[in-house]
C-alpha cells in the first residue's frame, strides 16, 4: 500500500522518522515543500511537511496528489484539547472535521458551512479508523471524535468552550479540516490523527504547554502511526 503523510510541522514528521527508522529513496521538491518516498515493509510512504495553517496545508495535500499516486493520506500531529477529560499526550482521531473559521452564518447556514459545499463536515476513511480506532497507548486515552480546523492557535478557556458546545468536537487544529476537505475533493481516502499537546486555554497556559509539550505529544502520535503501519 502507498499511503501518504502530512505534518504540519518539521518536529511532527521528525517523530514518525525516528520510530520508523526511515531513509528516503527519493525526494521531489515543489512549491517550497520536499516530498520523501520511503520504503517500510511492504508499504510506500510519501510523507512531506506542509507549514502551518489551512492554505499550506491545502497546497501541499493538492501538489502531492498531483505528483504521487497514493492509496491514502494521513494526517498526524498535535492539537489542542477542547474538554477537561482529554489531556496531555492522549490522542484524538478524527471520525469527520470542520473548518470552524468559515463563517457564512449571515446567509442562514450554520458556521462552518463551506459555501456552495455539498457536506458539512469531511468524513474520515473507514477502513483505516477501523484499524486506528484499535490502538492502544499506555498511560493515554485514545478517543474518536470530531477534530475542527481554524487559522487560529486557540487559548482561551472561553474559546475553547465554544467550539466543543458549537461543534461537538474533541480536539482543535490548524490544518486537518483543510487535508480533510482536499482529500474529498479528489475522492482520496484520509484519516486524521492529533495528539494532545495542551488544553486550547482551560488551564490558562495553552501557549506554554504547547512549546514545552509538543515534542511529547508528536511521538505519541508517531506511536500511533507505526501501529497504523504494521496492521495495515
Amino acid at each position: 500500500m502507498k499511503l501518504a503523510i502530512i505534518c504540519a510541522m518539521d518536529e511532527e514528521l521528525a517523530a514518525i522518522n525516528n520510530i520508523l527508522n526511515l531513509s528516503p529513496t527519493q525526494q521531489l521538491t515543489k512549491a517550497g515543500n520536499t516530498y520523501s518516498v520511503y520504503e517500510y515493509g511492504l508499504h510506500t510512504l510519501v510523507t512531506v511537511v506542509s507549514g502551518i495553517g489551512k492554505v499550506n496545508a491545502a497546497v501541499t495535500t493538492q501538489t502531492l496528489l498531483n505528483h504521487f499516486t497514493v492509496d491514502a493520506v494521513i494526517n498526524v500531529g498535535v492539537a489542542g484539547s477542547l474538554i477537561p477529560e482529554l489531556s496531555f499526550g492522549d490522542v484524538v482521531i478524527a471520525d469527520d472535521l470542520v473548518e470552524h473559521d468559515f463563517d457564512i452564518t449571515a446567509f442562514g447556514v450554520p458556521l462552518g458551512q463551506i459555501a456552495r459545499m455539498d457536506t458539512f463536515s469531511f468524513i474520515a476513511d473507514s477502513k483505516l479508523n477501523d484499524i486506528l480506532k484499535t490502538v492502544e497507548l499506555t498511560g493515554h486515552n485514545v478517543r474518536c471524535g470530531r477534530i475542527v480546523s481554524g487559522d487560529q492557535f486557540i487559548d482561551s478557556a472561553d474559546r475553547a468552550k465554544f467550539l466543543h458546545s458549537e461543534f461537538n468536537a474533541l480536539a482543535c487544529e490548524m490544518e486537518g479540516a483543510a487535508i480533510a476537505h482536499v482529500c474529498y475533493l479528489n475522492q482520496m481516502p484520509f484519516a486524521v490523527v492529533r495528539s494532545l499537546s495542551d488544553m486550547a486555554g482551560q488551564d490558562n497556559k495553552g501557549v506554554h504547554s504547547f512549546n514545552e509539550l509538543k515534542d511529547m505529544a508528536a511521538s505519541r502520535a508517531a506511536l500511533v502511526v507505526k501501529y497504523l503501519m504494521e496492521n495495515i
